[in-house]
Protein backbone atom coordinates (compact mmCIF):
# COMPACT_ATOMS: atom_id res chain seq x y z
CA UNK A 1 0.00 0.00 0.00
CA UNK A 2 1.44 3.30 -0.99
CA UNK A 3 2.01 5.51 2.39
CA UNK A 4 2.01 9.28 1.91
CA UNK A 5 3.50 10.86 4.67
CA UNK A 6 2.71 14.43 5.83
CA UNK A 7 4.97 16.15 8.33
CA UNK A 8 3.16 18.99 10.28
CA UNK A 9 5.26 21.35 11.95
CA UNK A 10 4.02 23.86 15.14
CA UNK A 11 5.50 26.30 16.92
CA UNK A 12 2.65 25.03 19.41
CA UNK A 13 0.63 21.81 19.81
CA UNK A 14 0.02 21.65 16.05
CA UNK A 15 -3.46 20.71 16.78
CA UNK A 16 -4.96 22.95 14.52
CA UNK A 17 -2.88 22.12 11.91
CA UNK A 18 -3.53 17.99 11.79
CA UNK A 19 -7.51 19.19 12.37
CA UNK A 20 -6.99 21.12 8.83
CA UNK A 21 -5.26 18.29 7.58
CA UNK A 22 -7.34 15.53 8.37
CA UNK A 23 -11.02 17.57 7.24
CA UNK A 24 -9.18 18.13 3.67
CA UNK A 25 -7.80 14.42 3.06
CA UNK A 26 -11.65 13.31 3.32
CA UNK A 27 -12.02 14.92 0.37
CA UNK A 28 -9.75 12.37 -1.57
CA UNK A 29 -10.15 8.75 -2.18
CA UNK A 30 -6.35 7.85 -1.32
CA UNK A 31 -6.76 10.08 2.19
CA UNK A 32 -6.95 7.00 4.38
CA UNK A 33 -3.67 6.33 2.98
CA UNK A 34 -1.45 8.89 3.77
CA UNK A 35 0.42 9.14 7.55
CA UNK A 36 0.73 12.12 9.25
CA UNK A 37 3.34 12.52 11.99
CA UNK A 38 3.25 16.28 13.87
CA UNK A 39 6.33 17.41 15.26
CA UNK A 40 4.94 20.14 18.27
CA UNK A 41 6.95 23.16 19.35
CA UNK A 42 9.23 23.75 16.57
CA UNK A 43 11.18 27.01 18.27
CA UNK A 44 14.26 26.77 16.76
CA UNK A 45 15.71 26.75 13.11
CA UNK A 46 17.91 23.87 14.66
CA UNK A 47 14.65 21.74 15.49
CA UNK A 48 13.24 22.51 11.67
CA UNK A 49 16.23 21.64 9.80
CA UNK A 50 16.62 18.23 11.75
CA UNK A 51 12.98 17.90 10.83
CA UNK A 52 13.40 18.66 6.98
CA UNK A 53 16.26 16.40 7.09
CA UNK A 54 13.88 13.88 7.84
CA UNK A 55 11.14 14.77 5.84
CA UNK A 56 13.70 14.96 2.81
CA UNK A 57 14.45 10.93 2.95
CA UNK A 58 10.29 10.22 3.12
CA UNK A 59 9.62 12.59 0.34
CA UNK A 60 7.13 13.97 2.98
CA UNK A 61 4.72 17.09 2.42
CA UNK A 62 5.53 19.63 4.88
CA UNK A 63 2.31 21.75 6.24
CA UNK A 64 3.35 24.17 9.33
CA UNK A 65 1.37 26.95 10.96
CA UNK A 66 5.04 28.51 12.27
CA UNK A 67 4.10 32.42 12.95
CA UNK A 68 7.86 33.52 13.10
CA UNK A 69 8.46 35.32 9.71
CA UNK A 70 12.07 34.61 10.06
CA UNK A 71 11.14 31.16 10.68
CA UNK A 72 8.88 30.81 7.76
CA UNK A 73 11.58 32.21 5.41
CA UNK A 74 13.97 29.94 6.17
CA UNK A 75 11.56 26.90 6.06
CA UNK A 76 10.50 28.05 2.35
CA UNK A 77 14.07 28.38 1.49
CA UNK A 78 15.15 24.82 2.77
CA UNK A 79 12.43 23.41 1.36
CA UNK A 80 13.28 24.91 -1.86
CA UNK A 81 16.21 23.44 -1.62
CA UNK A 82 15.51 20.58 -0.63
CA UNK A 83 12.83 20.26 -3.23
CA UNK A 84 10.13 19.62 -0.67
CA UNK A 85 6.24 20.52 -0.59
CA UNK A 86 5.15 22.36 1.42
CA UNK A 87 1.95 24.37 2.36
CA UNK A 88 1.99 27.31 4.80
CA UNK A 89 -1.49 27.73 6.54
CA UNK A 90 -1.00 31.21 7.57
CA UNK A 91 1.55 32.80 6.36
CA UNK A 92 -0.09 34.39 3.56
CA UNK A 93 -2.92 35.20 6.43
CA UNK A 94 -0.84 36.74 8.94
CA UNK A 95 1.24 38.90 6.19
CA UNK A 96 -2.40 40.03 4.00
CA UNK A 97 -3.92 40.99 7.83
CA UNK A 98 -0.80 42.51 9.04
CA UNK A 99 -0.42 44.76 6.13
CA UNK A 100 -4.49 45.45 6.36
CA UNK A 101 -4.34 46.05 9.82
CA UNK A 102 -0.93 48.12 9.71
CA UNK A 103 0.34 45.72 12.51
CA UNK A 104 3.11 43.21 12.76
CA UNK A 105 1.45 40.14 14.31
CA UNK A 106 2.86 38.99 17.90
CA UNK A 107 4.25 35.15 16.65
CA UNK A 108 3.34 33.80 19.47
CA UNK A 109 3.15 30.24 19.18
CA UNK A 110 0.45 28.50 20.12
CA UNK A 111 -2.39 31.41 19.90
CA UNK A 112 -4.05 29.35 16.90
CA UNK A 113 -4.54 26.42 18.56
CA UNK A 114 -6.74 28.00 21.23
CA UNK A 115 -8.47 29.85 18.70
CA UNK A 116 -9.04 26.37 16.79
CA UNK A 117 -10.46 24.94 19.84
CA UNK A 118 -13.26 27.53 20.58
CA UNK A 119 -14.49 26.90 16.94
CA UNK A 120 -14.03 23.36 16.97
CA UNK A 121 -15.90 23.33 20.91
CA UNK A 122 -18.55 25.36 19.37
CA UNK A 123 -19.16 23.41 16.06
CA UNK A 124 -19.04 20.40 18.55
CA UNK A 125 -22.16 21.46 20.63
CA UNK A 126 -24.26 23.18 17.64
CA UNK A 127 -24.35 19.59 16.27
CA UNK A 128 -24.83 17.98 20.09
CA UNK A 129 -28.12 20.77 20.15
CA UNK A 130 -29.04 19.05 16.61
CA UNK A 131 -29.12 15.94 17.74
CA UNK A 132 -30.84 15.57 20.95
CA UNK A 133 -33.34 18.70 20.50
CA UNK A 134 -36.67 18.20 21.83
CA UNK A 135 -36.00 15.18 24.27
CA UNK A 136 -35.81 13.41 20.75
CA UNK A 137 -33.15 11.28 21.88
CA UNK A 138 -32.33 11.22 25.92
CA UNK A 139 -28.82 8.60 25.15
CA UNK A 140 -26.90 12.43 25.56
CA UNK A 141 -27.72 13.36 28.73
CA UNK A 142 -24.61 12.48 30.68
CA UNK A 143 -22.28 14.64 28.28
CA UNK A 144 -24.89 17.36 28.24
CA UNK A 145 -23.81 20.43 30.41
CA UNK A 146 -27.10 21.94 30.39
CA UNK A 147 -30.65 20.61 30.17
CA UNK A 148 -33.36 22.83 29.37
CA UNK A 149 -36.84 21.37 30.74
CA UNK A 150 -40.19 23.30 29.96
CA UNK A 151 -43.23 23.37 28.10
CA UNK A 152 -43.47 23.87 24.21
CA UNK A 153 -42.64 27.22 23.07
CA UNK A 154 -40.83 28.12 26.06
CA UNK A 155 -38.01 29.00 23.77
CA UNK A 156 -36.32 25.45 24.90
CA UNK A 157 -34.87 25.26 21.38
CA UNK A 158 -33.66 28.79 20.32
CA UNK A 159 -31.94 29.21 23.64
CA UNK A 160 -30.59 25.82 23.23
CA UNK A 161 -28.90 26.43 20.09
CA UNK A 162 -27.73 29.93 21.26
CA UNK A 163 -25.40 28.11 23.94
CA UNK A 164 -24.05 26.01 21.43
CA UNK A 165 -22.75 29.04 19.59
CA UNK A 166 -21.17 29.98 23.22
CA UNK A 167 -19.73 26.48 23.05
CA UNK A 168 -21.85 24.68 25.49
CA UNK A 169 -23.58 21.27 25.30
CA UNK A 170 -27.30 22.02 25.62
CA UNK A 171 -30.32 19.31 25.39
CA UNK A 172 -33.77 20.05 25.77
CA UNK A 173 -36.53 18.12 27.28
CA UNK A 174 -40.67 18.67 26.59
CA UNK A 175 -42.81 18.71 29.84
CA UNK A 176 -46.38 17.00 28.48
CA UNK A 177 -49.13 16.64 31.01
CA UNK A 178 -50.27 12.78 31.33
CA UNK A 179 -46.16 11.74 29.23
CA UNK A 180 -44.17 10.68 32.62
CA UNK A 181 -40.70 12.54 33.21
CA UNK A 182 -37.61 11.08 31.63
CA UNK A 183 -36.03 8.71 34.27
CA UNK A 184 -32.62 9.30 33.17
CA UNK A 185 -33.20 12.85 34.05
CA UNK A 186 -32.67 11.94 37.84
CA UNK A 187 -29.84 10.11 36.91
CA UNK A 188 -27.74 12.88 35.92
CA UNK A 189 -26.13 16.43 38.07
CA UNK A 190 -29.20 18.01 39.40
CA UNK A 191 -27.15 20.81 39.43
CA UNK A 192 -27.22 20.59 35.49
CA UNK A 193 -31.25 20.93 35.15
CA UNK A 194 -32.80 24.31 34.73
CA UNK A 195 -36.75 25.02 34.02
CA UNK A 196 -38.16 27.66 31.54
CA UNK A 197 -41.39 28.82 32.66
CA UNK A 198 -43.66 31.56 31.31
CA UNK A 199 -47.10 33.48 32.13
CA UNK A 200 -50.23 32.19 30.69
CA UNK A 201 -50.89 35.21 28.84
CA UNK A 202 -47.72 35.48 26.90
CA UNK A 203 -47.11 31.51 25.94
CA UNK A 204 -50.81 31.84 24.56
CA UNK A 205 -50.00 34.85 22.44
CA UNK A 206 -46.92 32.42 21.18
CA UNK A 207 -48.98 29.54 20.56
CA UNK A 208 -51.54 31.67 18.26
CA UNK A 209 -48.88 33.47 16.26
CA UNK A 210 -47.56 29.76 15.94
CA UNK A 211 -50.70 28.55 14.31
CA UNK A 212 -51.78 31.36 12.29
CA UNK A 213 -48.09 30.96 10.70
CA UNK A 214 -48.90 26.97 9.94
CA UNK A 215 -52.15 28.39 8.66
CA UNK A 216 -54.34 26.26 11.55
CA UNK A 217 -57.17 27.97 13.66
CA UNK A 218 -56.32 28.16 17.10
CA UNK A 219 -59.52 28.87 18.49
CA UNK A 220 -60.72 25.47 18.91
CA UNK A 221 -57.24 24.02 19.40
CA UNK A 222 -56.47 23.15 22.96
CA UNK A 223 -53.18 23.88 22.15
CA UNK A 224 -53.80 27.29 22.67
CA UNK A 225 -56.89 27.47 24.37
CA UNK A 226 -56.13 29.27 27.59
CA UNK A 227 -57.98 26.43 30.32
CA UNK A 228 -55.53 24.36 28.65
CA UNK A 229 -52.39 26.39 28.81
CA UNK A 230 -53.02 27.13 32.45
CA UNK A 231 -53.53 23.21 33.28
CA UNK A 232 -50.46 22.65 31.36
CA UNK A 233 -48.64 25.68 33.58
CA UNK A 234 -49.85 24.12 36.84
CA UNK A 235 -47.86 20.63 36.47
CA UNK A 236 -44.95 22.03 35.24
CA UNK A 237 -44.84 23.91 38.52
CA UNK A 238 -45.60 20.68 40.11
CA UNK A 239 -42.69 19.26 38.53
CA UNK A 240 -40.41 22.26 39.51
CA UNK A 241 -41.75 21.82 42.79
CA UNK A 242 -40.96 18.15 43.24
CA UNK A 243 -36.95 18.86 41.70
CA UNK A 244 -36.15 22.12 44.24
CA UNK A 245 -32.86 22.00 42.85
CA UNK A 246 -33.56 22.51 39.34
CA UNK A 247 -33.55 26.90 39.18
CA UNK A 248 -36.38 27.82 37.58
CA UNK A 249 -36.63 30.72 35.09
CA UNK A 250 -39.36 32.52 33.88
CA UNK A 251 -38.69 33.62 30.17
CA UNK A 252 -41.30 36.04 30.17
CA UNK A 253 -40.56 39.63 28.23
CA UNK A 254 -36.83 38.29 28.19
CA UNK A 255 -34.44 37.96 25.72
CA UNK A 256 -32.65 35.21 24.39
CA UNK A 257 -29.31 36.33 25.02
CA UNK A 258 -30.74 37.81 29.02
CA UNK A 259 -32.37 34.13 29.39
CA UNK A 260 -28.97 32.45 28.02
CA UNK A 261 -27.34 34.62 30.89
CA UNK A 262 -29.73 33.79 33.80
CA UNK A 263 -29.11 30.18 33.30
CA UNK A 264 -25.21 30.17 32.71
CA UNK A 265 -25.36 32.06 36.06
CA UNK A 266 -27.44 29.09 37.60
CA UNK A 267 -25.72 26.07 36.27
CA UNK A 268 -22.09 27.59 36.72
CA UNK A 269 -22.08 30.76 39.27
CA UNK A 270 -19.30 31.66 40.73
CA UNK A 271 -17.12 29.19 38.50
CA UNK A 272 -18.27 31.40 35.15
CA UNK A 273 -16.87 34.64 36.57
CA UNK A 274 -13.56 33.22 37.20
Amino acid sequence: MIRHPIYILSGGSGETAMRMVAAALTQFHSGDESVMRRFQNVRTLDDMERILQLAAEKRAVIVHTIVSREQRIYLDRRCAELRLTQVDLFGDLLDTLGLYLRESPDERPGLFHAVGDRYFKRIDAIEFALKYDDGADLSGLPDADIVLVGLSRTSKTPLSMYLAMEGHRVMNVPLVPGVPLPKELEEIPQGRIVGLTIEPDRLQEIRLNRLARLGAKGSADSYSDMGHILEELNYAEGIFKQHRRWPVIDVTGRSIEETAGLVLDRVFGKERAV
